[in-house]
């Protein structure tokens, strides 16, 4: 390949050059794009008077970490999920940021087909027969069959599976274990 230019008057190399800046110029202004509209959209917040608010959540897609979230509520539905971005990042003491699974909790929240309060099978397995009943209605019937199992089988006859979405904590010590044990 030779250096020479074209009859436009520019040689490959000064394309090549010129190419190469552009896209670093490009890709050095979007870095900060994100920042920036994040900054605007908060003010834009503020000026409005937007009545989000923003409460702690927690991570349950069953990694074992249970990484905390910051859930922005509006009107009692999760508008927006971010991940802790509160304190230093440093080693002994990192941030643990939940991964994208974890940020679409929001998707799991509002999803129509989310049962949101217990429901009692009335007909036979399979029929699809339920009836809604109380939250209290549901625990008593739960800590009864399950004190039943222990008292006929023991404490062995209880198991919390894995992908349960209520085990793990391993990052954060947040598993129901150590929890009931102090440990």
């Amino acid at each position: 390949m030779s250096n020479q230019e074209s009859p436009g008057g520019v040689s490959r190399r000064a394309l090549l050059k010129s190419t190469a800046l552009g896209s670093l110029a490009l890709a050095a202004g979007g870095l900060t794009l994100p920042f920036t509209l994040r900054r605007a959209a908060a003010a834009v917040q503020q000026a409005t008077g937007d009545t989000t608010r923003i409460v702690w959540g927690a991570c349950s897609v069953n990694c074992g970490s249970r990484c905390a979230l910051r859930l922005h509520v509006r009107d009692d539905e999760v508008v927006y999920v971010e991940t802790d971005n509160t304190g230093d990042d440093r080693y002994g003491d990192h941030q643990v940021r939940a991964c994208l699974r974890g940020r679409s909790i929001r998707r799991r929240i509002n999803h129509p087909d989310r049962l949101n309060y217990p429901m009692k099978r009335v007909g036979k397995r399979g029929e699809g027969k339920f009836v809604r009943i109380s939250w209290q209605e549901a625990l008593d019937t739960l800590a009864d069959r399950l004190k039943s199992v222990v008292a006929q089988y023991g404490n062995e006859a209880v198991y919390i599976n894995y992908s349960s979405g209520i085990v793990g904590g391993n990052i954060t010590r947040s598993s129901p274990p150590r929890r009931r044990w102090r440990v």
